[in-house]
């Protein structure tokens, strides 16, 4: 079939690579790497971004969900993959037979997992997860001693990992995540008999501004993406020896240009009125394609290097940008919603604040009717 779709995102892979080097030398060389490329890599795909931390270093990978792991294994990723959301009885099977390990929080799930990988003659490698203060998944600290004893009773499962989830990391106040951190110490003290191989807590915004929450062991992902945890997080950001690189482009093209009198109404709803002689440009791109609707009149895209301001609801398949302004503006020309033009850049942490939201949102809401178009 014919390819005719001229909105796209461009994935940067080296950038991408860029910045997993820019974590490991904050971290340090004795730290291990875990690349989070859940969400489909936050929307910029999975396996090109899990080939490509696996070329930089990346000592293991993390998805969310089973499939994602067996999407991996299924594309030649050998290395380790943790199932971060762990896993339902009924996908244990398929988890022993592609050599997943998931986080394992509780007794039932360890047994069935035990028995189930005995009789396929397997060992399955887990990762113990503790509740410190996230409230979603995990082994309550006051119930660790007696959970740890039963796993190491079962032959066929091996310790692969003790971890927890910051909550609060990229808050001004460190105290919550101080509290956190002080609770899986007093953990890993009570399992100093047993060594675990990968100690891990850290996410984007712990291994910067808490550099005890490292262990041997960080699990970044947004930073890998050249996106911030929050706008305001740039001063930690600034501890990589050379700034992140924004892995996607997303870009579009004007389709249409239109004049339009004064006091006229534009797309619906009619949440916008001109308060000029307008031209206005028409772009195929919309919240089908994963460009928040919420952004409506908020936004800004770059055109020749410059920006210009979106107008009116923005639509499923359309929006509209106001080009008054720049009348060399021709149909056909690039526009760009995401990345940068000439001297100008519109990243995902700008966006996130138009849209009052964060920048994982941005990225993992590009569709996947938006082609992606790999840079080695």
């Amino acid at each position: 079939m014919p390819f005719h779709r001229v909105t796209q995102a461009e994935i940067d892979l080296s950038a991408f690579r860029h910045n997993l080097k820019q974590i490991q030398s904050v971290v340090g060389a004795e730290v291990r790497v875990m690349a989070v490329v859940k969400a489909n890599a936050y929307g910029h795909g999975a396996v090109p971004c899990a080939k490509a931390a696996i070329e930089a270093g990346a000592h293991a990978l993390a998805v969310a969900h089973i499939e994602e792991g067996i999407e991996l294994r299924e594309h030649g990723l050998q290395g380790p993959i943790l199932i971060l959301r762990g896993v339902f009885p009924d996908a244990v099977d398929e988890l022993i037979q592609h050599d997943l390990a998931p986080i394992l929080y509780s007794q039932p799930l360890a047994k069935l997992l035990a028995e189930k990988a005995q009789k396929a003659g397997k060992e399955v490698a887990v990762h113990l997860k503790i509740e410190t203060g996230m409230n979603r998944l995990g082994i309550a600290p006051e119930d660790f001693a007696c959970f740890l004893q039963q796993v190491k009773e079962y032959p066929a499962l091996r310790l692969q990992g003790i971890c927890t989830h910051l909550s609060s990391a990229d808050e001004d106040d460190p105290e919550f995540t101080q509290q956190q951190l002080s609770k899986f110490n007093t953990v890993l003290q009570a399992a100093e008999q047993t060594e675990f191989a990968n100690i891990h807590s850290a996410n984007s915004a712990a291994l910067l501004k808490f550099p005890e929450s490292r262990f041997n062991m960080v699990r970044p992902g947004i930073n890998l993406y050249g996106a911030l945890t929050s706008p305001d997080f740039q001063p930690a950001a600034n501890m990589f020896p050379e700034p992140l690189q924004p892995v996607m482009r997303w870009t579009t093209r004007v389709m249409h240009l239109r004049n339009v009198p004064s006091k006229t109404p534009l797309s619906y709803g009619r949440q916008f009125v001109t308060q000029r002689d307008s031209r206005i440009a028409t772009l195929p791109v919309g919240y089908a394609d994963g460009l928040l609707r919420c952004l409506s009149n908020k936004m800004q895209v770059l055109v020749r290097g410059k920006a210009v301001p979106q107008v009116g609801t923005i639509c499923m398949d359309f929006i509209l940008i106001d080009v008054t302004d720049f009348p060399e503006v021709q149909e056909g020309d690039e526009v760009v919603l995401l990345g940068r033009q000439g001297e100008s850049e519109i990243n995902a942490d700008l966006m996130a604040q138009w849209a009052n939201t964060i920048s994982y949102e941005i990225l993992c809401s590009v569709g996947k009717r938006v082609p992606r178009k790999y840079l080695p």
